[in-house]
């Protein structure tokens, strides 16, 4: 497959928004409550995109002949330990979902956190989704801490996961 990578304009901002909502909606089907899962539209993520785009955050996407077909959202932040990428979304259609993209697009993903002076990166997911888990402890993430937060109604326990880079 010829995927191609790069940063998301403001132009194509509604159409990244209508593959996160596919993504998430697949990605989240079982785990969250399904009513609120429906009501997500096809522009819900467009505002926070553009919000993350205007604050620094870098957000890639990958595409296959010219469809929007994975998306990534990371902005960074100082600790005492220095420089750390928050890695705030990933997410492939499900139709790409373990056909092996989403390995490749990890390591560009990577490499641009490497790029911008980043020692670890944090990230934040369901305790429930199995899946997402393997994938990030197969690249060396490792679980540090366990939480819940209340969202939408549901109570939902998430593990915090970091990784040195």
């Amino acid at each position: 497959m010829d995927i191609h990578y790069h940063r998301l304009s403001l132009e194509e901002v509604d159409r990244a928004s209508e593959q996160i909502t596919i993504s998430y909606t697949s990605a989240y089907k079982g785990l969250m409550d399904s009513a609120y899962l429906k009501s997500i539209s096809k522009h819900h993520w467009s505002p926070i995109l553009q919000n993350s785009i205007c604050n620094g955050d870098t957000c890639i996407i990958a595409t296959y002949n010219e469809i929007i077909i994975g998306s990534s959202v990371f902005g960074t932040t100082t600790t005492e330990e220095g420089k750390c990428a928050e890695w705030h979304a990933f997410y492939l259609l499900p139709q790409y979902a373990g056909r092996g993209i989403g390995h490749p697009f990890y390591q560009i993903i990577e490499k641009e956190m490497i790029k911008q002076g980043c020692q670890s990166c944090a990230l934040e997911v369901l305790s429930s989704n199995k899946r997402a888990i393997r994938f990030y402890l197969s690249h060396g993430f490792e679980k540090i801490q366990v939480f819940e937060v209340e969202e939408y109604g549901m109570i939902l326990s998430c593990d915090k996961m970091i990784k040195k880079l």
